[in-house]
Parts: C-alpha cells; sequence; structure tokens
C-alpha cells in the first residue's frame, strides 16, 4: 500500500514539473526613449520618428539583433546595436528611425485630436516561448521635443500581444499564433486651431457676407443682385477646393466640408429669395412691392443668425 501511495506521489511530482517547466517564459523587459517626432504627413498617412529601444533579459541564449520588428512601419533604419553583460543580465541597446503608419483623423480639423502609435514586436519567438514587459519607469519622451503644429498631452508604454490568424507554417502550432511586443502611444493635440480655423474659413465666411449684402440693393439693379450672389457662390467654391489641398479629404465629412456645405445651401437660399423677392416687385400690386421690401430686410437678418448659430454649433461640436 505504501508502494503504491509512494508511485502515485512520484506520477503527481513528475506531472506538475511538465506543467511548471511549460509555464516557464523566458521574460525581456522593453523600453523606448523618443528622442523626435517630425514630418507629420496627413495625405501620405505616416510620420517619422527616431528613438532609442533597450532590450534586458536573463536568458543568454536569447538573441535580438535581427529579431525585433515594427510592424506598423513604412520603412526602418536600425543602427547602433550594443550588447553588454551586466552582472546576470543582457542588456542590449539600438537606435531606430522609422516611418510609422498612421491613419490621420481629421473629421474636427483643426480641433483634432491625435494618437500616434509605436509598435515593437518580436519577429521570432511567440508567447509560448517569450513575454514582453513593457518598462514603464525607463521610458519617456524627450523633454527638448517641440513642434509649432503639435502639443504632446501624454506619453505611454503598455504590454502588447499581437495575435495572427496564422503558424506561419509552424508545425508545433495549430490555428493561430501570438508574439509579444509593447505599444508606445502619444497623445496629441494642435496647436492655434482658433486661428487656423479663421485662415481656412475666411473665405467661406466673406462669401456668405457678399451674397447677404444682395438685400441692401434695390430689386431694380436685378444684375447687381444676381452677380453678387455668384461671385459669392464662386468664392465659396474656390475656398473649398484651397481647403481640400491643405487637408485630405476623408470618406467621413469633416468640419471643413461641413461649413463649405452650409455656406453653398444658404448662397442658394439667398438666390431663392431675391429671386421671389424680384417676382413680388414687378408685379403691378402695391401690396406685393411692399412685401418684396419686407422679405429683403428679415431674410438679411434672419440668415444671418441662423447661419452663425449653425456654425457654432458645428465648430462647438468638434470641441
Amino acid at each position: 500500500m505504501a508502494r503504491i501511495r509512494k508511485h502515485y506521489i512520484l506520477l503527481i511530482i513528475a506531472i506538475l514539473s511538465v506543467f511548471y517547466c511549460k509555464a516557464q517564459k523566458d521574460t525581456c523587459k522593453v523600453g523606448l526613449y523618443i528622442n523626435s517626432l517630425y514630418d507629420f504627413k496627413i495625405e501620405d498617412k505616416s510620420f517619422m520618428t527616431d528613438f532609442w529601444m533597450w532590450i534586458i533579459y536573463k536568458n543568454d541564449s536569447l538573441h535580438f539583433e535581427n529579431d525585433i520588428e515594427i510592424p506598423n512601419s513604412k520603412s526602418v533604419d536600425l543602427s547602433h546595436y550594443t550588447y553588454e553583460k551586466k552582472g546576470d543580465i543582457n542588456w542590449v541597446t539600438q537606435k531606430c528611425k522609422a516611418q510609422i503608419i498612421h491613419e490621420w483623423s481629421v473629421d474636427k480639423f483643426p480641433f483634432d485630436k491625435q494618437t500616434l502609435q509605436i509598435r515593437i514586436e518580436d519577429s521570432q519567438y511567440d508567447t509560448t516561448q517569450l513575454v514582453y514587459v513593457a518598462d514603464k519607469i525607463n521610458s519617456h519622451i524627450d523633454t527638448t521635443l517641440s513642434s509649432m503644429e503639435w502639443c504632446i498631452r501624454r506619453f505611454g508604454i503598455r504590454n502588447d500581444v499581437h495575435i495572427y490568424e496564422t503558424t506561419y507554417g509552424n508545425p508545433v502550432l495549430a490555428g493561430k499564433s501570438a508574439y509579444a511586443g509593447v505599444v508606445v502611444e502619444i497623445e496629441m493635440t494642435r496647436k492655434n486651431s482658433w486661428r487656423l480655423l479663421l485662415e481656412m474659413l475666411t473665405g467661406a465666411y466673406v462669401a456668405f457676407l457678399i451674397s447677404c449684402l444682395v438685400f441692401f440693393i434695390s430689386s431694380e439693379n436685378q444684375d447687381s443682385r444676381f452677380g453678387l450672389c455668384v461671385g459669392g457662390l464662386f468664392a465659396a467654391i474656390g475656398n473649398k477646393y484651397i481647403v481640400e489641398s491643405m487637408v485630405s479629404s476623408t470618406t467621413s465629412s469633416t468640419l471643413m466640408d461641413d461649413v463649405h456645405n452650409v455656406t453653398l445651401i444658404f448662397i442658394l437660399i439667398i438666390i431663392g429669395i431675391i429671386t421671389y423677392s424680384l417676382r413680388l416687385f414687378e408685379s403691378e400690386d402695391e401690396r406685393k412691392k411692399k412685401l418684396s421690401l419686407k422679405i429683403d430686410r428679415s431674410a438679411f437678418f434672419i440668415l444671418l443668425v441662423v447661419y452663425s448659430a449653425i456654425n457654432l454649433f458645428l465648430i462647438h461640436y468638434c470641441l
């Protein structure tokens, strides 16, 4: 009986040893120090960054000289690879210059906020062999980094695991594979948003005001009235094309699109009002002529108030 118990104990110890060995994974601490962010290209959907990266680990059999990749990059230039042994700790450092893919959200431009991501991932060891831990204490962004266009609000680094719907032919795995990594996130807001808004939309606002001036011109001057509206219409369309050349258009509607569309609609409404007013003015009925003058006076203030309210609402929604 005692011999049977001994066998059971040895079997349990063996099973636990197998599970313990499987549970043991190499752990690497990964950190980044961002030196610079530049070349923010909306139309190219990318930005450039220079940073130092380091990896700290204990397993001497691990090698990282050609095993680190940045999956969300267009191009990567790695240099200054160094390896040092500090007691029982292995310390690897490397400099990186990369063009990172970023889908710029310009729906609320120029009040847009962007979260840039830099993804670091191991290309050789999957999560059954290796685990990454973000070095949150030593990872930072250079305090001297500055931009005329952007203000950095937050910097963070976190652990990450990317699951792929393939094993890349690995006979040990089945179905999917997962690789460890870290993700750096940088939140930025645009500087001088109000000034940029006025610079972008001055043409649209001036075009609307020019069109509103027709209500102060007598219906006897038909050519002047319609000429101002047509001029305002072309000015608004021209301003729209200029803005679109500076800010890439997207499939969704942006603040710039909304303001220009509202301006064009209101100019068309003005054309419709003065056409109706002219029809009343040219009639032989004195009451209709007085109504024509009343419509002109009322339309100016009503359209101005409604147009201003809609613009304030659109801008407030983006803040």
